[in-house]
């Protein structure tokens, strides 16, 4: 996947070719929000290594060198003996195991596994999100690179027409208003060029921000706008969404943590047996020589807790109120994701229907147009009525352009709606 990316770069110095399936790759690889979520996995990852490390013993070593410069003395029949050596020396390895915790222990390193589930989960609904933004975005950007085109065209056409209104005042077969309502005309359409052109160029930049790739770098958008034909079964979805939405699945996980922080809470109270072994090795060994001596000594012992203020108490009731939020929250959930997927398919199907009328719309208006073009060149109709025409035939290739740019987001709003991957 790495070597990809690293390929596209080496095939162009300065400009990136991008198919959809490309972008999207891309996006998976280098958008900033799923880098951060893929550290939030290591780091998940990482923590059911600490909770893992519980079930093992601890270990430690411990050292130490002292020098007493004044020694007690103890006088015995007139003999002076020193309690001590002024040199003592002392080092020690222990090692600690809990023996039973009553499963606390096991728990929490389920609930470190469910953890890095749900951190999975994430990574996989973010990828689904930046999914459809890619795709979205993706289109926007086919759309209104052809509405800048057909602006750009419009523009040329109402030139053309301009000098073929001027040439006609010349020869005083038209009236000055005829001349001054097409230069009008072209004058109305440059700002809405400047705009076309201002929000493809703000696109771009958004779309570089989605799939992470460097401003400094230029691309290319090689596929092209088609209609993607499919029936979808709106009961199907539902169902499908249901069993496949990462959010129900990680609330399904937090259902599982919930339930084992709830069990550990309950036992919280209840003794741990540890047992443990010490080697020491020091000098003086003795109270009264001065040699290297050496000892072991096994210990088996337990911990319970007799008062912490109610803290197990509070736990344990907070425990069990926050399963009892994520009973309602995967129920709340559960109606809204029922309800994204009902908006995304009656917009989807509005949208396949509005592509129809917007077709059949721009076919009757450049037929229209045609008509009239003929006829005001044979002085049969009217300059207002050709630069109306061609208004009409503009604005309705503006609005199939639309409502084909509809359809194709309200399907990648469906396919994230149903948890498609």
């Amino acid at each position: 996947m790495l070597q990809f990316v690293f390929l596209i770069f080496l095939t162009a110095q300065n400009t990136v070719n991008f198919s959809l399936s490309d972008a999207i790759e891309f996006a998976y690889n280098n958008n900033a929000e799923l880098r951060q979520l893929k550290i939030e996995l290591d780091k998940s990852i990482s923590d059911i290594g600490i909770a893992r490390a519980a079930f093992y013993p601890t270990i430690t070593a411990t050292g130490y060198y002292a020098y007493l410069s004044d020694l007690p003395i103890f006088q015995m029949d007139s003999i002076a003996i020193p309690m001590g050596q002024h040199e003592n020396y002392n080092f020690q390895v222990s090692l600690q195991q809990v023996l039973f915790a009553w499963g606390k222990i096991y728990d929490a390193y389920r609930i470190a596994g469910l953890s890095c589930d749900m951190a999975q989960l994430q990574l996989l609904r973010k990828k689904q999100e930046i999914r459809c933004s890619v795709v979205k975005s993706y289109y926007g950007l086919l759309v209104l690179a052809e509405m800048v085109k057909l602006t750009k065209e419009s523009m040329d056409q109402l030139l053309r027409h301009e000098q073929a209104v001027k040439k006609r005042y010349e020869a005083g077969l038209v009236s000055q208003f005829d001349l001054l309502r097409s230069q009008v005309q072209v004058a109305n359409l440059k700002p809405r060029l400047i705009e076309a052109e201002n929000g493809l160029r703000l696109a771009r930049e958004g779309f570089k921000m989605v799939l992470g790739l460097p401003q400094d770098k230029e691309f290319n958008l090689i596929d092209s706008l088609e209609i993607i034909e499919e029936n979808f079964d709106f009961e199907l979805l539902k169902v499908e969404a249901l069993s496949k939405r990462a959010e129900l699945k990680n609330l399904e996980k937090v259902e599982r943590v919930s339930k084992l922080a709830k069990t550990i809470r309950a036992r919280s109270n209840l003794p741990t047996l540890v047992a443990g072994v010490s080697y020491d090795r020091k000098k003086p060994f003795s109270f009264g020589g001065n040699d290297w001596g050496s000892s072991l000594t096994f210990n088996v012992g337990f911990q319970i807790p007799i008062f912490t203020g109610y803290k197990n108490l509070y736990e344990y009731n907070k425990s069990k109120l926050q399963l009892k939020e994520v009973e309602l929250a995967y129920e709340n959930l559960t109606k809204g994701i029922i309800l994204e997927v009902k908006q995304a398919y009656f917009n989807l199907t509005a949208a396949k229907e509005a592509i129809s009328a917007a077709k059949e719309n721009v076919n009757q208006a450049e037929k229209a147009l045609n008509i009239i073009e003929t006829r005001y060149k044979n002085g049969l109709a009217t300059n207002l009525e050709y630069l109306d025409s061609q208004l009409a035939t503009m604005q309705a290739k503006i609005n199939y352009l639309n409502a084909l740019k509809d359809y194709l987001s309200a399907r990648a709003d469906l396919i994230k709606a149903v948890g498609y991957e």
